[in-house]
């Protein structure tokens, strides 16, 4: 016979406490680790790099965009804007030739537009502050007389970072 009374079985109450702890710990462990992940992320040169890598190529396309797109309604805006993403030669050239583009778009009343279809940085030197790009892109002209004309291009391209942030300093055609 039993002298101490009926035996109680405790291990259906202490399952859900037990769950909870190695819940706990599990969700403690895994916090620690992104934190960990997250601070070393933060800290990683290849995280940076990488933004510059995003800022170059964003500054490159939107450059091949600007000097690649007129429109005669507001020829001497685009020529401005093509000019602020140019630097060295290339700027240069642009600037010798902005009368005679100016004059012969507001001549012949027409709209270019650039589109970049694709593109990718070659090479990027941070701490010379150069780099190159490949681009590819389309052009539709539409004359307010005819039909809207599409040329498909590829360039590369040469980046330099000025005071200004990085702009195109070179761009020459290349085979597909």
């Amino acid at each position: 016979m039993n002298t101490t009374g009926p035996q109680r079985n405790h291990s259906g109450r202490r399952w859900p406490l037990r769950a909870a702890s190695v819940l706990l710990a599990v969700s403690v462990l895994a916090a620690g680790g992104f934190g960990i992940s997250w601070a070393l992320a933060a800290n990683d040169s290849s995280v940076e790099l990488a933004a510059t890598r995003d800022r170059v190529l964003s500054a490159g396309r939107q450059a091949v965009i600007n000097y690649n797109s007129i429109d005669h309604r507001q020829a001497q805006r685009d020529m401005d804007q093509a000019l602020d993403g140019t630097t060295g030669p290339l700027r240069d050239v642009l600037e010798g030739s902005r009368d005679q583009r100016i004059e012969r778009i507001t001549k012949n009343k027409a709209v270019m537009r650039a589109e970049v279809l694709d593109s990718a940085l070659t090479e990027l030197n941070t701490r010379e502050g150069k780099a190159r790009m490949i681009a590819s892109y389309k052009i539709t002209e539409e004359p307010t007389d005819g039909k809207p004309s599409t040329s498909r291009w590829r360039v590369r391209a040469e980046l330099t970072r000025t005071g200004q942030g990085w702009k195109m300093s070179r761009m020459t055609p290349t085979s597909i």
